[in-house]
């Protein structure tokens, strides 16, 4: 993955997925060459994957392109 900022361009590495206090999960990975941590709502994951399921999305996923 890529994350891209007007300071700076940084791959990604997503390591963990963990469930935290049973209502947000944390993605640790490091960025660049430094740890960094991501929490994402219940709410931000619905949106993620209402924006992910789309068919086109899947199509290019499941291509494997």
């Amino acid at each position: 993955m890529r994350v891209i900022t007007p300071a700076m361009k940084l791959d990604l590495r997503l390591d963990r997925l963990e469930l935290e206090n049973g209502n947000r999960l944390m993605l640790k990975g490091v960025a660049g060459m430094l740890p960094c941590e991501a929490v994402l709502t219940a709410p931000e994951i619905r949106s993620l994957l209402k924006q992910a399921l789309r068919p086109r999305v899947l199509w290019w996923v499941l291509r494997g392109a």
